[in-house]
């Protein structure tokens, strides 16, 4: 039988990689992303759905997504440093240890 050990240290990885994972296809689906004081707001536009606006925001030591019609995903967990600087149409996030820069993909609305 083999023994699967994990640290904590392993699972706050994960938890980083899943979250530049997830920044990442949202900025894909994006039409425009900008950093705005603390948060980032941008707009999705995934094709099976009307275009969407959003926020990042940081509420205590969590990351959520907030929908401009209601709805909310908390994004990141246990987040201990979380700083986003946006250079052009270039953000940079950086969470806990890890940093990943990202651009909205999408240049219009179809």
């Amino acid at each position: 039988m083999t023994q699967i050990v994990s640290t904590a240290h392993q699972e706050q990885r994960m938890d980083e990689e899943l979250f530049f994972h997830t920044i990442e296809r949202l900025m894909w689906r994006s039409t425009s992303c900008e950093k705005q004081g603390d948060e980032v707001h941008g707009v999705d536009v995934d094709p099976e759905e009307e275009p969407i606006k959003w926020r990042l925001v940081r509420v205590q030591n969590q990351i959520r997504l907030k929908k401009e019609f209601g709805g909310e995903l908390t994004y990141a967990h246990d987040v201990t440093h979380y700083q986003v600087r946006q250079e052009g149409r270039t953000l940079i996030f950086e969470l806990n240890q890890r940093q990943r820069t990202v651009q909205c993909k999408k240049t219009g609305s179809s």
